[in-house]
Protein backbone atom coordinates (compact mmCIF):
# COMPACT_ATOMS: atom_id res chain seq x y z
CA UNK A 1 0.00 0.00 0.00
CA UNK A 2 2.70 2.32 1.04
CA UNK A 3 4.37 1.61 -2.60
CA UNK A 4 1.07 2.37 -4.60
CA UNK A 5 1.59 5.62 -2.66
CA UNK A 6 4.02 6.63 -3.49
CA UNK A 7 3.76 5.90 -6.69
CA UNK A 8 0.79 7.99 -6.72
CA UNK A 9 2.96 11.29 -5.54
CA UNK A 10 5.65 10.63 -7.90
CA UNK A 11 3.13 10.21 -10.95
CA UNK A 12 0.81 13.87 -9.68
CA UNK A 13 3.70 15.63 -9.14
CA UNK A 14 5.92 14.78 -12.18
CA UNK A 15 2.68 14.89 -14.41
CA UNK A 16 1.86 18.89 -13.61
CA UNK A 17 6.08 19.80 -13.11
CA UNK A 18 6.03 18.01 -17.04
CA UNK A 19 3.14 20.35 -18.30
CA UNK A 20 4.01 23.36 -16.56
CA UNK A 21 7.31 23.16 -18.11
CA UNK A 22 6.26 22.35 -21.44
CA UNK A 23 3.29 25.19 -21.66
CA UNK A 24 6.69 27.27 -20.94
CA UNK A 25 9.24 25.85 -22.99
CA UNK A 26 11.39 24.85 -20.11
CA UNK A 27 11.60 20.95 -20.39
CA UNK A 28 15.13 20.95 -20.76
CA UNK A 29 16.04 23.16 -18.32
CA UNK A 30 13.41 22.04 -15.62
CA UNK A 31 15.08 18.35 -16.20
CA UNK A 32 18.58 19.90 -15.98
CA UNK A 33 17.22 21.55 -12.41
CA UNK A 34 16.05 18.42 -11.14
CA UNK A 35 18.65 16.25 -12.10
CA UNK A 36 20.92 18.69 -10.27
CA UNK A 37 18.60 19.28 -7.25
CA UNK A 38 18.38 15.35 -7.13
CA UNK A 39 22.06 15.38 -6.99
CA UNK A 40 22.44 17.80 -4.42
CA UNK A 41 20.25 16.38 -1.95
CA UNK A 42 21.99 12.86 -2.40
CA UNK A 43 25.23 14.00 -1.40
CA UNK A 44 23.65 16.00 1.51
CA UNK A 45 21.83 13.55 3.32
CA UNK A 46 21.26 15.74 6.47
CA UNK A 47 19.86 18.88 4.29
CA UNK A 48 17.06 16.64 3.39
CA UNK A 49 16.03 15.55 7.05
CA UNK A 50 15.57 19.34 7.93
CA UNK A 51 13.63 19.56 5.02
CA UNK A 52 11.14 17.09 6.41
CA UNK A 53 11.63 17.29 9.74
CA UNK A 54 8.05 18.06 11.77
CA UNK A 55 10.51 20.35 13.89
CA UNK A 56 10.52 22.76 11.11
CA UNK A 57 7.61 24.55 10.22
CA UNK A 58 6.65 24.79 6.28
CA UNK A 59 7.48 27.99 5.90
CA UNK A 60 10.78 27.72 7.15
CA UNK A 61 11.43 24.85 5.19
CA UNK A 62 10.26 26.93 2.14
CA UNK A 63 12.56 29.39 3.08
CA UNK A 64 15.74 26.91 3.66
CA UNK A 65 14.88 26.08 -0.25
CA UNK A 66 15.14 29.34 -1.43
CA UNK A 67 18.12 29.80 0.42
CA UNK A 68 19.79 27.06 -0.88
CA UNK A 69 18.46 26.54 -4.73
CA UNK A 70 17.71 30.56 -5.43
CA UNK A 71 19.46 31.89 -8.30
CA UNK A 72 20.77 28.10 -9.14
CA UNK A 73 17.59 26.78 -10.60
CA UNK A 74 15.00 28.24 -12.84
CA UNK A 75 12.02 29.87 -11.12
CA UNK A 76 9.70 27.50 -12.24
CA UNK A 77 11.93 24.94 -10.52
CA UNK A 78 12.24 26.59 -7.26
CA UNK A 79 8.33 27.45 -6.92
CA UNK A 80 8.13 24.08 -7.62
CA UNK A 81 10.55 22.68 -5.03
CA UNK A 82 8.89 25.29 -2.72
CA UNK A 83 5.43 23.25 -3.07
CA UNK A 84 7.20 19.90 -2.53
CA UNK A 85 9.10 21.41 0.86
CA UNK A 86 5.68 23.12 1.56
CA UNK A 87 3.75 20.10 1.44
CA UNK A 88 6.84 17.62 3.26
CA UNK A 89 6.90 15.86 -0.52
CA UNK A 90 11.05 16.62 -0.58
CA UNK A 91 11.82 12.99 0.06
CA UNK A 92 9.72 12.01 -2.74
CA UNK A 93 12.21 14.21 -5.43
CA UNK A 94 14.04 11.57 -6.74
CA UNK A 95 11.02 9.71 -8.02
CA UNK A 96 9.02 12.38 -9.15
CA UNK A 97 12.66 13.62 -11.11
CA UNK A 98 12.89 10.24 -12.43
CA UNK A 99 9.44 9.97 -13.68
CA UNK A 100 9.88 13.41 -15.39
CA UNK A 101 12.59 12.01 -16.85
CA UNK A 102 10.48 9.19 -18.04
CA UNK A 103 7.82 11.75 -19.41
CA UNK A 104 11.00 13.74 -20.86
CA UNK A 105 12.13 10.65 -22.53
CA UNK A 106 8.65 9.75 -24.27
CA UNK A 107 8.40 13.18 -25.33
CA UNK A 108 11.65 13.40 -27.31
CA UNK A 109 11.14 9.49 -28.73
CA UNK A 110 14.40 8.87 -26.77
CA UNK A 111 14.24 4.99 -25.59
CA UNK A 112 16.55 3.60 -23.07
CA UNK A 113 18.56 0.83 -23.71
CA UNK A 114 21.05 -0.79 -21.58
CA UNK A 115 23.72 -3.07 -23.01
CA UNK A 116 26.28 -5.53 -20.89
CA UNK A 117 29.92 -6.30 -22.48
CA UNK A 118 32.80 -7.94 -21.61
CA UNK A 119 35.07 -4.73 -21.30
CA UNK A 120 34.44 -0.93 -20.92
CA UNK A 121 33.73 0.23 -25.08
CA UNK A 122 36.40 2.82 -26.12
CA UNK A 123 34.68 6.46 -27.06
CA UNK A 124 34.74 5.19 -30.73
CA UNK A 125 33.06 1.63 -29.92
CA UNK A 126 30.25 3.34 -27.78
CA UNK A 127 29.33 6.11 -30.59
CA UNK A 128 29.11 3.23 -33.57
CA UNK A 129 27.10 0.92 -31.08
CA UNK A 130 24.61 3.49 -30.10
CA UNK A 131 24.39 4.71 -33.90
CA UNK A 132 23.39 0.95 -34.76
CA UNK A 133 20.75 0.69 -31.63
CA UNK A 134 19.46 3.77 -32.81
CA UNK A 135 19.16 3.06 -36.40
CA UNK A 136 17.64 -0.14 -35.81
CA UNK A 137 15.07 1.18 -33.25
CA UNK A 138 14.42 4.50 -35.00
CA UNK A 139 14.50 6.06 -32.14
CA UNK A 140 16.63 8.55 -29.96
CA UNK A 141 18.79 5.97 -27.86
CA UNK A 142 19.53 6.43 -24.02
CA UNK A 143 22.39 4.07 -23.92
CA UNK A 144 23.59 3.00 -20.44
CA UNK A 145 26.37 0.64 -20.58
CA UNK A 146 27.12 -2.40 -17.97
CA UNK A 147 30.37 -4.06 -17.58
CA UNK A 148 30.47 -8.20 -16.78
CA UNK A 149 33.61 -9.91 -17.55
CA UNK A 150 31.35 -12.88 -16.66
CA UNK A 151 29.52 -12.30 -20.23
CA UNK A 152 33.33 -13.41 -21.80
CA UNK A 153 32.48 -11.44 -24.65
CA UNK A 154 29.61 -10.41 -26.96
CA UNK A 155 26.74 -8.07 -25.98
CA UNK A 156 23.47 -8.22 -23.73
CA UNK A 157 20.63 -5.81 -24.87
CA UNK A 158 18.15 -4.93 -22.70
CA UNK A 159 15.35 -2.58 -23.69
CA UNK A 160 12.37 -2.40 -21.44
CA UNK A 161 11.29 -6.29 -20.92
CA UNK A 162 12.79 -7.50 -23.96
CA UNK A 163 16.00 -8.98 -23.76
CA UNK A 164 18.83 -10.18 -26.82
CA UNK A 165 21.38 -11.87 -25.03
CA UNK A 166 24.54 -12.38 -27.61
CA UNK A 167 27.09 -13.36 -24.96
CA UNK A 168 29.86 -15.33 -25.54
CA UNK A 169 28.76 -17.06 -22.25
CA UNK A 170 25.06 -17.33 -23.42
CA UNK A 171 26.09 -18.93 -26.84
CA UNK A 172 28.35 -21.22 -24.65
CA UNK A 173 25.79 -22.27 -21.91
CA UNK A 174 23.56 -23.47 -24.77
CA UNK A 175 25.83 -25.69 -26.58
CA UNK A 176 26.66 -27.06 -23.52
CA UNK A 177 22.93 -28.03 -22.74
CA UNK A 178 22.51 -29.09 -26.63
CA UNK A 179 25.49 -31.61 -26.42
CA UNK A 180 24.16 -32.54 -22.87
CA UNK A 181 20.88 -32.98 -24.24
CA UNK A 182 22.23 -35.25 -27.69
CA UNK A 183 24.15 -36.90 -25.17
CA UNK A 184 21.05 -38.38 -22.98
CA UNK A 185 19.21 -38.97 -26.03
CA UNK A 186 21.78 -41.50 -26.88
CA UNK A 187 22.19 -42.98 -23.31
CA UNK A 188 18.26 -43.52 -23.02
CA UNK A 189 16.72 -43.78 -27.11
CA UNK A 190 13.29 -45.50 -25.34
CA UNK A 191 12.69 -42.11 -24.36
CA UNK A 192 13.06 -40.01 -27.35
CA UNK A 193 10.85 -42.99 -28.61
CA UNK A 194 8.44 -42.60 -26.21
CA UNK A 195 8.47 -46.36 -25.55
Amino acid sequence: MANSSRHLVHEIYSDVMFELAEESGQLDEVLADLQAVGQSIRSEPEFLSLLVSANLKEEEKVQMVRRVFGGRVSPLALDFLCVLARRNRMSFLNGIAGRYEDLYDSARNRKRVVVTLAKEPTGEELESLKKEIRDAIRAEVKLTVKVDPEILGGIVIQKGDLVIDHSVKHILDQTVNVIVSHSREKKNPSKRTGT
